[in-house]
């Protein structure tokens, strides 16, 4: 895509510091201290930008008492109030609608979603950081297969690409398998619970794929869980998990040294507050400037360098606020839920006990309700007997989520949002997560 096209639509400081980035495969072996450098002469251009032509943030730097002139590094973005999502939502002070290029949605899975917008220079910035991203699994962007379990983001429309189909039914998965073997993709992506769900299947099946090399999980919380379920299932792959917030810019990608995930620093300068809330400041967009935009995800930054020499740091992200349930005896996270959870696996053979046997349970989802109500909706696979059921809400009640009131559903696939997803953990009892964050904030 020519730049002289969009002339019109960028600064000329913008056009020589994307053609400067041009080359990522270099940056990314920046020294630690050259990688600030370029976020901190990133950061004083967006500032600047935004106070003299965003008056959503004009005014916000003037409530604060700040100019431009002092923000000079990252070392003073302190001074800068947050941005919240609420903020933003359908507000034309945060907008430029002249350097508008893309729209945008968030998925919505903090209950709200966000329509925003990249401009042409923020959505180049974005392909290429996937395409590097990518490249650390193996994948080159549209040149190798690659099958995609239907979803919305992640997906690179070539006929290089198989489309499997996103309703996970019992039938569907068959389907899928069939035509995953025929096409033998080596590289296969998706939204976390749905590879979980197909890898699974293939498992209780003894179903043998082994011609994947690497498994890209997206969009949703990875556990430790269904990385072995995908590893085990996908024989010879290799999981490489990929965090990315568009609306903020914020990104990290696991290498293959899989140590955890390098953070982008070329994109946007990610912040941890006291309370391991992300904030994040996208070092790019023009037509809604993201600064010290809280996108409702946890962040660590973990304390050592990757041994594969690049020199970003390794961030663990580890998901909404609202990815865990309460009961009345503290909170229940997804790794405690999944271990004890589904303890209980039987054999099928004539439904009698055995040494090593396969879960009936195919997958799981938690919705807590106000109340201390927790509604599970269960997919079954054909052998499940009753008993496994009855232990599994037996252990449920007297060990996990005691002093809850438990519904079963029996349900053909885990329902999914609107983009396809399929959150493991949905907390809607707001108000008791309000009280609960509020308690354990220091």
């Amino acid at each position: 895509m020519s730049i002289k096209i969009f002339k019109h639509l960028i600064n000329p400081e913008t056009i020589y510091n994307l053609l400067k980035l041009s080359d990522l495969d270099k940056s990314q072996y920046w020294s630690y201290e050259k990688l600030k450098s370029f976020q901190d002469k990133r950061l004083r251009y967006i500032i600047k930008y935004a106070y003299n032509n965003i008056p959503g943030h004009k005014s916000k730097f003037d409530q604060a008492g700040i100019k431009p002139a002092d923000i000079k590094t990252q070392k003073d973005l302190y001074k800068i109030p947050v941005t919240t999502r609420e903020e933003l939502q359908e507000n034309p002070d945060f907008i430029n609608k002249k350097r508008v290029f893309k729209t945008l949605y968030t998925g919505g899975s903090t209950g709200t979603s966000l329509k925003y917008y990249d401009d042409i220079i923020s959505a180049i910035i974005r392909l290429n950081v996937h395409k590097r991203g990518w490249e650390w699994n193996g994948y080159r962007y549209k040149k190798d297969k690659l099958a995609v379990v239907s979803s919305a983001q992640g997906a690179v429309k070539t006929n290089q690409t198989l489309f499997l189909c996103g309703d996970l039914t019992q039938d569907n998965l068959k389907i899928n398998v069939e035509k995953l073997i025929e096409f033998k993709s080596p590289y296969i992506r998706g939204y976390v619970g749905s590879l979980y769900i197909l890898a699974k299947y293939c498992l209780d099946n003894d179903i043998d794929i082994d011609f994947i090399k690497s498994v890209n999980p997206i969009s949703e919380n990875l556990y430790d869980y269904q990385r072995e379920v995908m590893e085990k299932a996908f024989t010879g792959a290799k999981v490489f998990e990929e965090y990315c917030c568009n609306d903020g810019g914020a990104c990290a990608w696991e290498c293959e040294a899989h140590e955890g995930l390098h953070y982008f620093m070329e994109r946007a300068i990610i912040e941890s507050d006291e309370n391991g809330e992300m904030i994040v400041t996208d070092l790019w967009n023009t037509a809604i400037p993201f600064i010290r935009y809280k996108n409702g995800d946890k962040v660590q930054f973990l304390d050592k360098k990757c041994s594969c020499g690049r020199e970003s740091p390794l961030i663990k992200v580890k998901g909404r606020e609202n990815d865990f349930l309460i009961s009345p005896e503290g909170a229940v996270g997804a790794t405690y839920l999944m271990n004890r959870g589904i303890g209980y696996k039987y054999l099928s053979k004539n439904g009698k006990k055995e040494g090593v046997f396969k879960s009936g349970i195919n997958s799981v989802q938690y919705i807590q309700k106000p109340g201390f109500v927790i509604d599970i909706n269960i997919v079954k696979n054909p052998w499940c007997i009753d008993e496994e059921i009855m232990d599994f809400r037996k252990i449920l009640e007297t060990e996990v989520l005691r002093g809850m009131i438990i519904n079963i559903n029996f349900v053909d696939e885990i329902p999914k949002s609107e983009k396809g997803k399929r959150q493991f953990i949905i907390n809607e009892d707001k108000e008791l997560l309000k009280q609960y964050r509020d308690k354990t904030r220091i």
